[in-house]
């Protein structure tokens, strides 16, 4: 997403307000796909600083997970805000398109001509706000280790009970079993 900045990069003070709209394609996340049926909207204010541009923006969206307990898709609501800093130029040869900025510590992006891109921040940061280990519901009861079946639509039916012990490790589960009076 490309954002015409002609009209602020001349004069220090000055800013806009402009309203976003974003479609991302489905990006790999954590090993499964995030799909992103809807855009994210949302609105970004860019001021002028004098030495650089500041993006202070905001956007709401979804993304379409795969629960980490059951493997069923279901719907995450996405809210990000963010903060980014455009200095015009472009960076040394070999040099990364952001890099830190030495007097400030934060990160800076570099930017040419009257337009900034923001659809690497942009992207950046909806996928950090994406959930690590994705969960449909906190209570959700995953799949049976067993047979495979989900254990959110009710038991399983093939017989595994949680009281069953690997017979290898029996001797460990008398372990946790308090002494009687008598030994």
């Amino acid at each position: 997403m490309r954002i015409d900045v002609s009209d602020i990069k001349e004069e220090t003070g000055l800013h806009k307000r402009i309203d976003l709209s974003v479609s991302l394609q489905p990006i790999e996340f954590g090993g499964q796909e995030a799909r992103f049926d809807r855009p994210f909207t949302g609105t970004a204010e860019i001021w002028n600083l004098g030495d650089r541009l500041l993006v202070q923006a905001a956007l709401t969206g979804e993304a379409e997970l795969s629960c980490g307990r059951c493997l069923g898709r279901y719907r995450e609501p996405v809210e990000v805000s963010f903060d980014e800093e455009f200095v015009e130029g472009e960076p040394g040869e070999g040099e990364p398109a952001v890099q830190e900025d030495e007097d400030s510590g934060r990160t800076v992006s570099f930017y040419t001509g009257d337009e900034i891109d923001l659809t690497d921040p942009l992207r950046d940061n909806i996928l950090l706000a994406l959930p690590m280990k994705p969960l449909c519901s906190e209570d959700c009861r995953g799949l049976c280790p067993n047979c495979g079946a989900d254990l959110n639509e009710g038991p399983c039916g093939c017989g595994r009970s949680d009281e069953r012990v690997d017979p290898r490790l029996a001797v460990l589960k008398d372990l946790l079993r308090k002494p009687d009076s008598q030994s």
